[in-house]
């Protein structure tokens, strides 16, 4: 397809600039006005060979700049969009290496941080006790969340996060990936769907008798 403004190339763009909202719409606004600019070229052309066809003087164009405006601006809206799509494409495109590499070294963390021997673990919600100031020696009592057992839990959970936050830096891609980018975030996201319990009161006390007398 061709565009009367070039979009620009995937290694000149930062994901920021294609994909934060405010930076999108900014970007939509500048487009918005070459775009108005370009129409406007276009159609002042056409409007003067229409008289010199009829080898008459032309006369001034008889719109003015708020004119322009409202003429254009849903035509040059639309092709701006349409641009600023086809700059997160070439986005995503130029970072796909990046992206499916992240994508495989999550997959092998996850892999081995979710899978226990009876398949993949559980996320568990409990109320604790807990120390929240190791120097004065104040304990609070507060739910906590944790993978398959306390207290080592929590670290792994963590690491679990850690991973899942890397993942999710790409969901704004999902719609301009190429097929083996999605085929490796389905994964991921797969891997990243654990189930998660709230533990009552009396379930974690037996829970906790049961992993002192093992």
């Amino acid at each position: 397809m061709s565009y009367r403004v070039t979009p620009r190339s995937g290694g000149s763009l930062s994901p920021t600039q294609c994909f934060d909202e405010g930076c999108a719409e900014s970007r939509i606004q500048e487009l918005i006005s070459m775009i108005i600019a370009k129409l406007t070229e276009e159609d002042l052309k056409a409007f003067a060979l229409k008289y010199k066809k009829r080898f008459e003087a032309v006369p001034l164009y008889p719109l003015n700049q708020f004119e322009i405006r409202d003429k254009f601006y849903e035509q040059a809206r639309k092709e701006a969009v349409e641009i600023l799509e086809q700059e997160r494409k070439n986005c995503v495109e130029y970072r796909s290496g990046y992206i499916k590499n992240t994508l495989n070294n999550a997959i092998k963390r996850l892999r081995l941080e979710v899978f226990t021997e009876h398949g993949k673990g559980t996320i568990y919600v409990a109320r604790k006790v807990v120390l929240v100031d190791s120097g004065k020696g104040l304990y609070e009592e507060r739910d906590v969340m944790y993978f398959e057992t306390y207290p080592e839990g929590v670290d792994k959970l963590n690491r679990i996060n850690l991973t899942l936050g890397q993942i999710s830096e790409f969901a704004d891609y999902i719609p301009y990936m190429n097929q083996e980018c999605l085929q490796l975030w389905k994964e991921a996201s797969d891997l990243a769907n654990i189930g998660i319990v709230r533990v009552d009161a009396e379930t974690q006390q037996a829970t906790e008798k049961a992993n002192q007398k093992a």
